[in-house]
């Protein structure tokens, strides 16, 4: 399990308060879910990211991603998960984001992004 939790560096004035990051992940199958919970942004993707990366690494078939408990998710936290796919495609592998919070569904249907991240969103083969 990771948690990051997050503060302001020193001399700077704080925008909101300290963002809080906690992942957790297991295997399912040939695949491995990460449950995310608090706060995803610029500061704190980069700790999902790298979580969702080593789960994808460890997985035969891909990655399912557990957004219920996600509290904010901005652009930041979008463009991890669209990274994530692109190199998930890349080795026939899928993303699949499972139960997202009303904060991550906007995001994801503001931007015309949710259906890419569906069970039926499977790669195709490539030539």
């Amino acid at each position: 399990m990771i948690g990051a939790a997050l503060g302001i560096s020193a001399g700077s004035a704080p925008t909101r308060p300290s963002a809080t990051l906690l992942t957790d992940s297991y295997p399912e199958g040939p695949r491995k879910v990460v449950l995310v919970n608090g706060e995803v942004d610029y500061e704190t993707a980069p700790a999902m990211s790298a979580e969702l990366r080593n789960a994808l690494r460890d997985s035969a078939e891909g990655v399912d991603v557990d957004l219920s408990a996600v509290r904010f998710w901005d652009c930041s936290a979008l463009n991890a998960l669209l990274r994530l796919r692109r190199e998930a495609h890349a080795h026939g592998k899928t993303v699949i984001v499972r139960s997202p919070s009303r904060t991550v569904s906007r995001v994801l249907g503001l931007t015309g992004t949710a259906r890419l991240f569906r069970p039926s969103a499977i790669p195709s083969p490539r030539p």
